[in-house]
């Protein structure tokens, strides 16, 4: 299934041999004359408001989840909806056809392909590998498409320049550029959010970075959130991009009521949609620092007209979801987190894919796997960043691009040695680093509390009586922000700050209590040694 666009390919086939059966000659006659008689026709289409449409990129991940859970019901429901407003998607129609090829409902799974061709899918290689389309690979439309795929990519359009189809780019971790859709930019979003929230929301302009944003933050988070970008815009434009993007994008900190309208949760904490120039997210830590580091590269490809591919986009991403940054914001130190042992696993047990597969593998196929491939990309850029060569690898990426987009010659130029031999220095950095302990067990130290998230921290929703919390005065409904010295942002990031502490340390814990903030002093105590 290609659940997410990816470039199309235009390798040209052999058409198969006449078969000799006339009845089934006939209706395949008819089937290419359809064909060649409509690829040649495309229509566009005027979106509704962005206000009155759903989130193209959290409808996509939900379309992409309802099919890994093997639910290709719900994902027909789903692209449905996704139709109703996106109609001439050609990849959204190649879904669903494979949809139905999986329930054995081969007649709609053969209309839908036939409709996804009309409306410009090319990609005839990928589809005749594609599994879940094995239902129907004997059915004469399938046959059809395959002896017409020739005439067909040589009767479709030639592709639009680059820089008229940057802009249909729904999301950076997913969708390459395909159509001109300039409406939903950031600053409409932005205005039209206002419109809509403006008691709800507080609403500023950063000029400097071209960010428009909107959130219920307090004022300090707000600062804290905006000196954080600041930093990292700067680190970035200073190492990697030169300057911030040209548009001006929209940043959203949804409360809790908005956030089922972008279909946000725990495994979804923010996305970045290029073509609308909005970031939305409820976590202002690690899930804000990813997002906002596709802002600017998505900024960069527009000005340069590259697209570097998905193992660059989100390794890149990834990588600036922890670091320490030195008092200047120049200087960053970019540290494990919790993608570290997924990667360690691997490369210990032999199960790594190589670096070549990998810079190889299209959209589709590695949003497929993302589990196993962001923390071995975040993992290759902590190699090259550690090694002092971000910023030169990143300058031969956009020299050698033309030449190999897939990134094995940057590397090469970078390193001075051939991708097999960076590839096995890599693998022993890892090994080298061992395994980081980022679970809370019983035994190890605990604050004594149950916490969710909240939009400036973690909420308190229980505090166990004879913890080192309750001794220290914490209360329901206090928000933790700071641990020591680290902001606390999400259930996950406190409990990555847990794991690093000690039984028996006393920890200064931030908490906002209302509109006041406050300091606790906790001492860390054995989980569970205490009583509810």
């Amino acid at each position: 299934m290609q659940r997410l666009p990816e470039s199309h390919r235009t390798d040209h086939f052999e058409t198969q041999g006449i078969r000799e059966h006339v009845r089934i000659m006939r209706t395949r006659r008819i089937i290419f004359c359809l064909i060649l008689g409509l690829c040649t026709f495309f229509s566009a289409t005027s979106d509704a408001l962005a206000q009155a449409r759903p989130s193209r990129a959290a409808l996509e991940r939900q379309i992409v989840r309802a099919f890994d859970r093997e639910d290709p019901r719900r994902a027909l429901l789903l692209i449905d909806r996704y139709l109703e407003y996106w109609p001439h998607d050609e990849d959204m129609i190649y879904n669903a056809a494979c949809g139905h090829a999986i329930l054995g409902e081969r007649e709609k799974a053969a209309d839908r392909l036939l409709q996804a061709v009309r409306e410009g899918f090319r990609d005839f290689d990928y589809m005749t590998q594609d599994e879940d389309l094995a239902s129907i690979r004997d059915h004469d439309v399938y046959l059809a498409i395959l002896e017409a795929r020739k005439k067909i990519r040589d009767q479709t359009p030639k592709t639009p320049p680059e820089d008229l189809r940057k802009d249909d780019s729904s999301e950076s971790e997913t969708r390459p550029p395909r159509r001109v859709r300039r409406d939903g930019r950031g600053s409409d979003e932005f205005e039209a959010w206002r419109t809509d929230h403006q008691d709800d929301y507080i609403f500023e302009t950063d000029d400097a970075q071209r960010l428009h944003v909107a959130s219920t933050l307090p004022e300090e988070a707000r600062e804290e959130m905006m000196g954080m970008i600041s930093r990292q815009s700067d680190f970035m434009v200073e190492h990697l991009f030169g300057t911030v993007q040209s548009d001006y994008v929209f940043l959203l900190v949804p409360n809790r009521d908005d956030c089922s309208i972008f279909d946000l949760d725990q495994s979804t904490a923010g996305w970045y949609e290029h073509a609308r120039r909005m970031l939305v997210t409820t976590d202002i830590g690690a899930s804000l620092r990813h997002e906002f580091a596709h802002v600017l590269h998505w900024g960069h490809m527009d000005r340069i007209n590259q697209r570097h591919p998905m193992w660059i986009q989100e390794g890149l991403a990834s990588l600036f979801e922890e670091y320490a940054a030195g008092r200047t914001g120049t200087n960053f130190r970019f540290l494990p987190n919790e993608r570290h042992n997924v990667t360690f696993d691997l490369v210990t047990s032999g199960d790594v894919p190589s670096w070549r597969q990998i810079f190889g593998l299209s959209p589709t196929r590695f949003m497929r796997a993302a589990s196993r491939f962001y923390p071995i990309t975040r993992s290759i850029f902590r190699f090259i960043a550690g090694k002092g060569r971000l910023d030169v690898w990143y300058e031969n990426l956009v020299t050698t691009f033309p030449e190999d987009p897939t990134g094995v010659l940057a590397l090469e130029r970078t390193f001075d040695k051939p991708i097999d031999a960076i590839e096995s220095d890599w693998k022993a950095w890892v090994r080298g680093m061992g395994r980081r302990d980022n679970t809370i067990a019983r035994g190890d130290a605990s604050l004594g509390i149950q916490a969710e998230s909240e939009v400036d921290g973690c909420r308190v929703t229980m505090v166990h009586e004879g913890s080192g919390a309750f001794e220290a005065g914490m209360r329901i409904d206090d928000v933790i922000v700071r641990l020591g010295d680290i902001s606390i942002r999400s259930t996950r990031e406190l409990m990555l700050a847990i794991a690093r502490r000690r039984v028996g340390e006393v920890v200064p814990v931030r908490v906002r209590r209302g509109e006041e903030y406050l300091v606790l002093m906790i001492t860390m105590k054995p989980l569970p040694a205490f009583s509810n």
